[in-house]
């Protein structure tokens, strides 16, 4: 377990579009680069080379980043869930960068899917401080933001954590702890991506941009502010770390944007899984082995289900509907393991 905050970051280095970017534009499935290389690309559509350099660095799970692309550039499967989105969407052979940064509804629900994975403790602090009345304003976040990291590992290393996790944790907490303040020039650096990130992905609007008096203010869809739907279900970080263990993120979601879904019904929704899935296929399948990635695809699924057909499905729900075709049809899919021997990909002999 790893706090789930982004430390190390640069201002404008967090927007989900910079991802995009780097996924469509920059690198593929199968052909590994070194990241020097693919910084110069993206930095064709990101002209500033700082902002490029740390979305590079925070694509991958080695610095505690997203994990869109492995260490070596090749995609994820998190990076094969964009993909599978930008082509959806049409927008991956756009080469307007501004359209990357136009989120659709579906483009905000996958990321902040994992947004949540890896900046859910800052978002929980940031609706905390809201809902207490605090008037959340960049000087405000420049005067506190160091204690808003520390508060969050403290309540993490006041979990029941393994040993080595305790110790990761420990390691990172003496980085902020023991450094009395954080340099002025570096403070904008700190903020700024979060918000603009958050910004982008519908949770909170930005007042006053670049002026000294800038403000943040929560999101409301419906009437129902984004940070109080946040706080209200997640509570504390032991809980929020427990619900996400349970695969929470969709069901939160689902609320955060107040989209009404109804829950999944293999009797009434067993052909909108079968859209999702083959569609998915289609575009994640090996075009050598055939080899889908699981995880891509069940991802893919719940946030296609949830975004175009208002419907609330959970992996488990996925794997049912494979099992049960699996069982009527043996031939039709096979399952296939990873280095560790873990079933990690499947193949379809022929369509579902």
């Amino acid at each position: 377990m790893e706090p789930r905050l982004i430390i190390k970051t640069h201002t404008g280095a967090l927007r989900p579009g910079n991802y995009s970017l780097l996924i469509s534009k920059c690198t593929y499935p199968n052909k590994s680069e070194y990241p020097e290389v693919i910084i110069k690309k993206l930095q064709n559509w990101i002209k500033e080379k700082s902002i490029a350099k740390f979305t590079i660095i925070l694509s991958t799970e080695k610095n505690r980043g997203f994990g869109f692309l492995q260490d070596n550039m090749i995609w994820s499967w998190r990076g094969h869930v964009i993909n599978t989105l930008l082509t959806y969407l049409g927008k991956k052979d756009n080469n307007d960068p501004s359209v990357f940064y136009d989120l659709t509804l579906i483009e905000k629900i996958c990321y902040l899917r994992f947004f949540l994975e890896k900046e859910g403790a800052i978002i929980l602090k940031i609706a905390e401080k809201i809902n207490e009345g605090d008037k959340l304003t960049y000087l405000y976040l420049k005067n506190n933001i160091q204690n808003l990291f520390r508060e969050i590992f403290e309540e993490y290393l006041s979990l029941p954590l393994d040993f080595r996790s305790r110790i990761k944790i420990k390691e990172l907490y003496t980085k902020i702890k023991t450094k009395e303040k954080y340099d002025e020039a570096t403070l904008t650096h700190k903020i700024k991506p979060h918000i603009q990130a958050f910004a982008d992905l519908g949770l909170l609007k930005i007042l006053n941009e670049g002026e000294k008096n800038e403000e943040y203010q929560p999101e409301t869809y419906n009437n129902k502010s984004t940070f109080f739907i946040i706080l209200d279900r997640l509570k504390s970080i032991e809980i929020m770390e427990n619900l996400f263990s349970r695969d929470y993120y969709y069901p939160l979601i689902n609320e955060i944007y107040n989209l009404s879904a109804e829950p999944y019904s293999y009797e009434l929704h067993s052909d909108l899984v079968k859209k999702a899935i083959s569609y998915g296929y289609q575009v994640m399948r090996d075009n050598f082995t055939g080899m889908a990635d699981i995880n891509a695809l069940f991802e893919w699924c719940c946030i296609k289900m949830l975004a175009e057909d208002k419907i609330l499905v959970h992996r488990k729900d996925i794997e049912d509907y494979l099992n049960i075709v699996k069982k009527e049809h043996p031939t039709k899919i096979r399952y296939h393991v990873d280095g560790k021997g873990r079933i990690a990909y499947l193949i379809f002999s022929e369509p579902l």
